[in-house]
């Protein structure tokens, strides 16, 4: 029957995967763009001149305005914040004298979400607004789908239309972006994060001898290190002024070398013109090191251009403060695109939606800025008309006859197109009307045109993309079918009854539970919640403690929970997430800055406990390796031995009592056929397990004291450091591999533990004892419990190591029976309510008690965030997705990506197994596949309405930064979270337990 019931639970989820592959479909289309590259022959008629031939002629020789500039040097330095050039604080001493002295000019960049570098690089060679999906796309370094050999770009218009050499170094993101554009290249791997070192000096060794060699127009330098620094360790990292230093250093050599250069150029050829350089970044990050999201700090970088004929911004404050303006002048990324071919003379590329900056281009003249302007509007009204064919294209002849008298283009009856048209139309007149009669201002002229194109910018940013409406609803509809197979799927289940009572029709599922899924999916609808789902998950959590509270009827157990209810609120207050308070003052925030001492200090006597639960659940609770009944079951012959092992005699009374003990005992091994050389081989199996796990969570304290530096924190000199050290390899990497190793280890060790304790056949309670003996299923799952900390311990930040400890001793609290072993007898003086047994409980109160599975749910969603993580890309810690990796693999780095990201509801989930193996039921076949389906029902009804959501908000404000960036989590939830972890890897521990027990 339950087979049967699984069978039909998996192919529901295939079924559902089908429907969500419409949907992203759809969903997450690329964006639309014109096909082909611009041409010189694009370009408009100069309106200053004359017209020949028909009303909308082009002349062959078309007029165009000089370059200025005929080499470019681009250095783009990953995640570099505005205040880390512009600020007081800024180690970049020389950037900061260019700008004071003007002799260069600098912006705040504002990026657009998703603020990751595949789709910064894009908008920055494109001047377009990216593809949501290329977030994800960023990721897998073999992607090709993404590359820009077919789109129009500025690296391609400087080739092929000014015949540029390019050469890059740097991050390799450029060379599957741009394939066959570079003459010269060394790519490095951008995702290996743990490098901040080797990674720069790669990029900085071709600085000099590339740029003093005389065969080169363009050259990228891209470095990485100061991102990796913000990822590892945070923007306020020791590491980080430094680094700042090393990138000032960098912008001084290159632009003395070119300056050189160029004095030397011009001297010899007169027709030579001078090199731009621009310093700039891709994104920013946040306070703890991320980017992603839309935060005003992820999406703050740099434009600082340096060369000749470049006059700075005034500064009225010549003091400590000069450079603070720069941090409020804000443009948008994509400017840099049109800036920069007007500057060399080649064609704007077709999809650009930036516009030229003011300040760049005001070394030439009215006459020539205003026919840059012309060009630059001319490009962005290409792509209106693309996006609305209809459209119609403005004849030169029709500006003329118009350009007499003031047009109004504010009408409420015309559409978002025909605004733009008329306002383009305007401009274009009113430059005619400049340039034929002279009357009017060459300013007012630029403000038409960028009066034009800043409507066109905002309107074409929101509406130039497709969705696939078919492929969504589809997809739709096919999450629905499986979302009601699930419900029927739970309502067919013989132990719970299903969701409803089809005599009584009344609800079967508890008021708690029920008010759960509706709140929740309530909170779907509103971008603020969705920022926030934290305090959902909080506010949730502490309620069914406090629910559990009030329901209960014995002392013990509400007391216990009153306890955890006090650990979650220390949890809660660890890591400030979401986007209100992700700034404020949290205890993360208080151990990383003044307290770092208190912070190892706890990271060290969460190791300790760690290693304390291992021993103590294998000396007390397992059947078997009970210390007293295998050494009386293997020693024992007499009853004197009672006397002999007794560490201390008591009473006459505690002599007489294990002097009886042992002669059950003795029985109990005559007569029950227990497996002698079984035991023994349980007992040494269980302290090699032991060993085992409590190395590798030794290691995995050296690795993260090592790296982080924490042994100086807690003032330990180097001498006695040494040692320890010397406990494990040298290499770091190969102590993050000896922690992976030891794990794996210690799963195989403890298949055997389980295929000992199953073939010794020990009682699970010794006779005459009230002591907990636990099963081989739930020795097995508390082993599990127990044995993937290491790991977890290994790939969580040090501030967060200890939650773990705070795990442990909430889930502790939830088991009478693992409190003899862990916590004092007076907590478990009073026997618990007896779970789901409705009369146990007073009165009314009876429904709204939840069960522990529920809790144990809201744990598993309320970890997530209590780690830090959020429902915002930035917050996803790409920081020890690299630990023990040695080169870029990406199903390697997905899975620790995962594993480091998921990691409380991981153990939590586990966790969640264990409490179903504990509890009176036990485990049975039922209990797991109603559990599973319960759990797909659920995120089914999330994905559904999710999915509703995104496609009826698909035109909000929050769209890309707040609803898109949710469902990429949702989908991460469904796929490796439910469906890889909960269902494949509960049922493989399920059915490799039935074979070897």
């Amino acid at each position: 029957m339950q087979g049967r019931r699984l069978c039909v639970l998996v192919a529901i989820l295939l079924v559902e995967l089908v429907g969500l592959g419409y949907f992203i479909k759809g969903f997450f289309p690329y964006k639309k763009s014109i096909p082909g590259f611009a041409s010189r022959q694009d370009q408009p008629w100069d309106i200053s001149q004359p017209l020949s031939g028909g009303s909308t002629a082009r002349n062959s020789r078309v007029p165009n305005v000089e370059a200025q500039y005929d080499r470019l040097v681009i250095m783009l330095v990953d995640a570099l914040r505005n205040d880390f050039v512009f600020g007081n604080n800024s180690a970049m001493s020389y950037t900061q004298g260019m700008l004071r002295s003007g002799n260069a000019i600098g912006f705040t960049a504002k990026a657009l979400a998703p603020t990751v570098t595949m789709p910064r690089l894009k908008a920055l060679m494109t001047g377009t607004v990216p593809n949501f999906l290329d977030a994800v796309l960023n990721i897998a370094e073999s992607d090709t789908s993404s590359s820009l050999k077919y789109q129009d770009n500025l690296l391609w218009q400087l080739k092929n239309h000014s015949n540029k050499t390019i050469n890059m170094f740097g991050d390799d993101t450029w060379l599957r972006l741009f394939p066959d554009i570079f003459a010269r290249t060394d790519g490095t791997s951008s995702f290996f994060v743990a490098d901040t070192v080797e990674v720069d000096r790669n990029v900085t060794r071709h600085v000099r001898p590339e740029l003093e060699r005389s065969d080169w127009d363009v050259t990228i330098f891209h470095y990485l290190g100061l991102d990796h620094i913000g990822h590892l360790a945070g923007p306020n990292s020791p590491l980080m002024r430094p680094k700042q230093k090393e990138m000032d250093d960098v912008v001084k050599d290159a632009f003395e070398i070119v300056s050189a250069q160029d004095r030397e150029r011009m001297k010899r050829d007169k027709s030579a013109k001078p090199t731009l350089f621009v310093l700039l970044g891709d994104h920013a990050m946040n306070e703890i090191g991320n980017h992603g999201g839309n935060s005003q700090l992820e999406t703050s970088t740099v434009f600082v251009f340096l060369g000749q004929g470049i006059r700075g911004q005034p500064l009225a404050d010549k003091g400590k403060n000069a450079l603070s303006k720069l941090l409020t002048t804000e443009v948008s990324q994509i400017n840099l695109v049109p800036t920069l071919a007007l500057l060399f003379g080649v064609p704007i590329p077709k999809n650009n939606l930036g516009m030229p900056l003011r300040e760049l281009l005001s070394s030439y003249s009215d006459s020539e800025r205003l026919r840059m302007l012309q060009i630059s509007a001319h490009q962005m009204f290409g792509v209106v008309r693309a996006n609305d064919p209809t459209v119609r294209e403005i004849a030169l002849a029709e500006t003329a006859s118009n350009s007499g008298g003031p047009m109004n283009c504010d009408n409420e009856g015309e559409s978002t197109s025909d605004v733009l048209r008329c306002k383009y139309r305007r401009a274009l007149a009113t430059h005619r009307r400049y340039a034929v009669s002279g009357s009017g201002a060459a300013s007012k002229v630029e403000r038409e045109y960028y009066d034009f194109m800043e409507h066109a910018n905002e309107h074409l940013s929101r509406a130039f993309s497709g969705y696939d409406l078919g492929a969504m609803f589809t997809g739709m509809a096919i999450i629905g079918a499986a979302t009601v197979a699930l419900a029927a799927l739970y309502q067919s289940s013989d132990k719970s009854g299903g969701i409803i009572s089809t005599k009584t029709w009344s609800l079967r599922v508890s008021a708690p539970t029920a008010a759960l899924l509706v709140t929740y999916l309530v909170c779907l609808w509103s971008s603020s919640l969705i920022e926030e789902e934290h305090q959902f998950w909080y506010f949730w959590t502490q309620t069914m403690l406090a629910l559990r509270v009030l329901t209960s009827t014995a002392a013990g157990d509400a007391l216990r929970t009153v306890l955890q209810m006090g650990l979650f609120r220390i949890i809660r207050a660890w890591n400030q997430t979401g986007q209100k308070w992700t700034g404020e003052p949290d205890i993360r925030l208080y151990l990383n800055s003044s307290h770092t001492r208190l912070m190892w200090m706890l990271v060290v006597a969460t190791v300790l406990v760690v290693n304390v639960a291992v021993h103590r659940l294998h000396m007390y609770l397992y059947p078997g390796p009970a210390r007293s009944v295998i050494a009386r079951r293997v020693e024992m012959r007499s009853p004197t031995y009672a006397l002999g092992t007794m560490p201390y005699r008591r009473d006459a009374d505690e002599y007489k009592r294990r002097v009886a003990e042992a002669e059950r005992a003795r029985a109990a091994v005559l007569y029950s056929g227990a497996d002698t050389a079984g035991l023994r081989a349980l007992m040494l199996t269980q302290r090699v397990f032991r060993a085992v796990v409590g190395y590798a969570s030794f290691s995995a304290l050296v690795y993260q004291m090592d790296r982080n530096h924490g042994w100086r924190e807690l003032g330990v000199s180097e001498d006695v450091w040494s040692p320890v050290r010397w406990c494990v390899p040298a290499d770091l990497g190969q102590v993050a591999r000896l922690v992976y190793l030891c794990t794996a280890l210690a799963a195989a060790i403890g298949v055997a533990c389980t295929w000992y304790r199953a073939k010794a056949g020990v009682l699970e309670h010794s006779p005459g004892s009230h002591e907990f003996r636990a099963s081989v299923t739930q020795a097995a799952a508390l082993d599990l419990l127990v044995g993937m900390l290491p790991v977890l311990l290994l790939l969580s930040r040090p501030h967060n190591i200890p939650l773990f400890a705070l795990f442990l001793a909430m889930f502790v609290l939830f088991w009478s029976q693992l409190q003899v072993v862990f916590g004092p007898r007076s907590l478990t003086s009073v026997t618990d309510a007896r779970e789901g047994n409705q009369s146990d409980v007073c009165g009314c109160l009876g429904v709204l008690r939840p069960s522990k599975l529920v809790v144990l749910f809201c744990l598993v969603n309320a970890s997530f965030f209590a780690l830090g993580n959020s429902n915002s890309l930035a917050s996803l810690d790409l920081s020890n997705a690299y630990t023990g990796v040695s080169r870029y693999n990406e199903g390697v780095v997905g899975l620790l990506m995962f594993v480091s990201n998921w990691a409380g509801p991981l153990w939590w989930a586990v966790a969640a197994l264990a409490t179903l193996t504990l509890s009176k039921q036990g485990l049975t076949a039922q209990r797991a596949v109603d559990a599973l389906v319960a759990l797909h029902l659920w995120q089914a009804c999330t994905l559904l309405v999710l999915s509703i959501v995104v496609t009826l908000l698909r035109t909000h404000l929050f769209i890309w930064s707040v609803f898109s960036p949710r469902y990429l989590y949702q989908v991460g939830w469904l796929v490796g979270f439910y469906i890889i972890c909960a269902t494949c890897g509960g049922l493989l521990w399920l059915v490799g337990l039935a074979q070897v027990s």
